[in-house]
């Protein structure tokens, strides 16, 4: 039979609430902090993220999802008209200027429409727009260099070098009229120099008549959403008949990824043991938000037991009685949740600032981060904890009987106690106490013991990061230096030269000196033609790859490829790490011997060993002092009409040098080209180099290493001024710079760990509170027969101090098992995903936690005790009938 009592129980589960306002503002501080912590935690991580996201967005130079590259009108159209991309906006650019006042931060010289400039942080402050003819925007900094005066109408005056899509190529000098201007951004990776369309398309039209390609325009794109970018621009192109992985195919449009979106790195590097740490750690706050929750909904339904058994024996049935305690638990949440919202997130948006002062994104980017994911999902976690935290207890309500309701106490079923003739001892009955109701004790012991874990699991990953480890991956020298040149990855004719080492070296003292030279002349390696395949197949078809291998030079199975060749001082052979070989016949005189430079992974591995010669083989380098392309059909120059496939290259003075293979090394990327390609990376002796290049081995870098603290401090101070100002032809790396880096980086992990050690902790004392004070209330009538027989305020006291005493050194000891259980597997899973974490037990942490458990083991006892002790004995018997 279908009874409609819904109003009925609706209103039996108010009045009981109304009945428990003390047990109701515990409850509803509960709900509160439990909201708190998830808001709180998605408050800082997401604004940590769109913070981060932006400091990134300025090193790229926009915050376009992505570019569709060197697209025709008519591909840009229809690119922009499909459902997929939400806007689109274009950028031709005409030149670039890196030379003068421009060596640190080139300026490139583009046409960019409304959106490309609005996304790339263009948009003047000051004035407009440039609309026609010679009028110009551009940011202060380059204004300042230029020597102009921030104001409208302005003249200014830029040389820069025409650039098509292969090519730079003559200079134009021009003098245009301001019309706006913003602040410049130091993050930014060019000065942004934006022209009319209308200058953008003349010029063009001057360089396509010398015989020049058309300019390149890029086509920046939002899409629909920032997640899967990569696989929606592909979708894009595979729509509309294009593909996205030729350079050389009309038909293909090539797609980069916007790399400082979160998400798309995410997509990338998204392996098995981030999914588990993150899924651990949201569950673990789950976890945290149900023993708060969960204890005081057990509290409460033991507390009104008797309540329920007389529901049931008026008919109450076992599904009602449940919805009356998860309706009460919703009527709390309406209060609770709301509150819990606005106080993790003013908490939140109070840490971000504060954590971002740790690190290197303080540079004047804090963002708050207003998301509707922080509130619905702060929402809907701590709607699951609560209905999660009162499932148990009121299948506990709707299971007892009416009977054992009316003789319910806190005390759970066991076994029948022996009885002993030496009395009872206060600590004996603080110890049994506890085993009356084991499930409250244990989650209590475990809500306490988390933060504990938690705490020592923090102290361990902090303590495990190895600064030695990640300074010696960011730079193999304590100071490396060179041109702006090396240090943006562009090849030039000259970089640091003998004189400026020379000067260097005289200002200061160094353990360990040396340079590494660049190979300045045509060099190709003979290498087999497999992998010469793996190279390009990066770049082109199966298709196109076939038909670029058959245009190639062949000796037998091997194919002439294009090679890095670098030359080390003899004094920087110890930077190498050798992975196999030896490099000591490198250092011989008048050698043969050749090092290939390999690509090792985060944690030492070859990942493909295929790819490269072994040590022991032979291989040959051809050297020539010019090339040139010509048609494979005639022999003669290739001309502008010549097809693609036909184009060969072609050598000039070429000779042949065999080297020994001595060694596979991995050369520290700090003292490399610092740009990839296509073929090996080899290292030779500068004398070897010298003498098989004709003298074509040129200064790249400098680097040093010195003695102690103070001479790296004087070193440090003296390559300061000597690269200041925006004049100055060099610039430098230091180690000091990626120790501050490193330490932010530690610290950023530090204060959140601590604050979320906190929150936990926070959790464990309330926990810790409600048992302490539960327990005594449940236990007045106890508490008032012990008196009435003799037993003291005094040694009742002192019991209850047993009681928490031993909570907190249970707490302590099940933290010490559970850092040992969790500490080797944490540390295994931190150390794949961190490349410079080296796990190191500790118990420390748990050692330190010890007097501040034991301050707290007696301190609340005694608080909740005076508190409940101020009635009389007849009185406390009398209110627990």
């Amino acid at each position: 039979m279908n009874v409609k009592n819904r109003k009925c129980i609706r209103k039996l589960s108010l009045k009981s609430l109304y009945a428990n306002r003390r047990r109701n503002l515990i409850a509803i501080f509960a709900i509160a902090l439990t909201t708190l912590l998830f808001t709180s935690m998605f408050t800082i991580v997401l604004s940590l993220n769109a913070s981060y996201e932006t400091y990134q967005f300025r090193q790229v130079g926009g915050y376009a999802h992505g570019t569709f590259k060197d697209v025709s009108p008519e591909q840009a159209e229809r690119i922009a008209a499909h459902p997929k991309v939400k806007s689109a906006g274009a950028r031709k650019v005409i030149g670039i200027t890196a030379d003068g006042v421009f060596s640190k931060t080139p300026a490139e010289i583009s046409y960019m429409d409304a959106n490309c400039t609005k996304w790339s942080y263009a948009t003047p402050t000051t004035g407009r727009m440039p609309e026609s003819g010679k009028e110009v925007t551009m940011d202060t900094a380059a204004l300042q260099l230029l020597g102009v005066t921030p104001e409208l109408g302005a003249e200014v005056t830029v040389s820069y070098s025409i650039t098509d899509k292969d090519q730079t190529a003559f200079t134009v000098t021009d003098t245009f009229t301001l019309v706006g201007y913003w602040d410049y951004d130091e993050l930014m990776p060019v000065h942004y120099i934006n022209i009319s369309r209308d200058y953008a398309d003349d010029i063009e039209a001057q360089a396509v008549k010398t015989g020049l390609q058309p300019f390149r325009t890029d086509l920046n794109v939002m899409m629909a959403s920032s997640t899967n970018i990569q696989g929606q621009m592909e979708q894009v192109d595979t729509d509309l008949g294009y593909t996205w992985d030729s350079y050389t195919d009309p038909n293909s449009v090539r797609i980069g990824v916007n790399w400082g979106y979160t998400s798309s790195q995410l997509e990338s590097h998204l392996d098995p043991e981030l999914v588990i740490a993150i899924a651990a750690f949201l569950l673990l706050v789950i976890f945290t938000g149900y023993l708060i929750i969960y204890n005081i909904f057990q509290i409460s339904v033991a507390g009104d037991i008797r309540f329920y058994g007389l529901l049931k024996t008026i008919g109450t049935t076992p599904r009602q009685l449940k919805r009356i305690i998860r309706q009460q638990a919703l009527l709390l949440c309406l209060i609770g949740i709301p509150a819990g919202l606005l106080l993790g997130y003013g908490i939140g948006a109070v840490l971000v600032p504060v954590v971002l002062r740790s690190t290197q994104l303080d540079a004047g980017i804090t963002t708050i981060s207003t998301s509707p994911v922080i509130f619905v999902g702060s929402v809907l976690f701590a709607l699951l904890t609560v209905l999660l935290s009162c499932s148990k207890p009121g299948k506990m309500a709707a299971r007892v009987s009416p009977v054992e309701a009316t003789k319910y106490t806190d005390a759970m079923q066991t076994k029948k106690k022996q009885r002993s003739t030496r009395g009872a001892k206060l600590h004996q009955m603080a110890f049994a106490n506890l085993g009356r109701n084991k499930k409250k004790t244990v989650l209590v012991v475990v809500s306490l013991a988390l933060s504990v874990t938690l705490f020592n699991a923090l102290c361990a990953f902090v303590g495990g990061f190895s600064m030695e480890k990640y300074v010696s991956f960011m730079t193999c020298a304590d100071f490396i230096v060179s041109t702006p040149d090396y240090f943006r990855y562009n090849p030039a004719d000259e970089f640091i030269t003998p004189e400026q080492i020379e000067e260097i070296a005289a200002n200061t003292k160094s353990s360990l000196s040396g340079t590494g030279y660049a190979v300045r002349k045509p060099v190709y390696l003979w290498m087999t033609e497999d992998a010469l395949r793996q190279d390009y197949a990066r770049y082109e078809s199966a298709e196109q790859l076939d038909s670029h291998m058959s245009r190639m030079e062949h000796r037998g199975d091997m194919v002439m490829g294009d090679t890095r060749i670098e030359a080390l001082d003899n004094s920087l052979f110890d930077k190498l790490q050798v992975f196999d070989g030896d490099i000591s016949p490198m250092l011989e005189p008048n050698n043969n011997a050749i090092a290939i430079a390999v690509s090792l992974d985060d944690y030492g591995n070859l990942p493909n060993p295929e790819y490269y010669p072994k040590v022991g083989d032979t291989i040959t380098a051809t050297y020539a002092d010019d090339v040139k392309y010509i048609d494979s059909r005639t022999g003669e120059l290739r001309t502008e009409d010549t097809p693609e496939e036909y184009f060969q290259e072609k050598l000039y003075g070429a000779r042949d040098v065999e080297y020994t293979v001595c060694a596979l090394v991995e050369l520290p990327y700090s003292m490399s080209y610092r740009y990839g390609g296509i073929g090996y990376e080899t290292v030779l002796s500068v004398d070897t180099a010298q003498r098989d290049s004709g003298g074509a081995a040129i200064p790249m870098l400098y680097l040093f290493d010195t003695a102690d603290d103070a001479d790296e401090a004087e070193a440090e101070q003296y390559l300061s001024k000597l690269t200041a100002g925006e004049f100055s032809p060099l610039m430098y790396e230091s180690k000091a710079t990626a120790r501050s880096e490193f330490a932010q980086f530690r610290q950023m992990f530090l204060l959140v760990g601590g604050i979320l050690c906190a929150i936990i902790g926070l959790v464990g004392l309330l926990n810790f509170f409600n048992a302490m004070m539960t327990s005594i209330l449940s236990r007045r009538r106890e508490f008032a027969v012990l008196q009435a027989v003799g037993m003291t305020n005094r040694q009742l006291k002192t019991m209850l101090i047993y009681e928490g005493l031993f909570y907190a050194m249970s707490s302590v000891a099940v933290a010490f098992i559970l850092s040992l259980a969790v500490g080797p597997l944490a540390g295994k899973m931190l150390g794949s995903m961190f490349w410079f974490f080296e796990y190191q037990f500790t118990i420390l942490p748990v050692l330190l936690t010890i007097p501040v458990f034991l301050l707290l083991g007696w301190l609340i006892p005694c608080m909740m005790y005076d508190n409940a002790a101020k009635c009389s004995v007849v009185e406390q018997l009398r209110d627990a009938q």
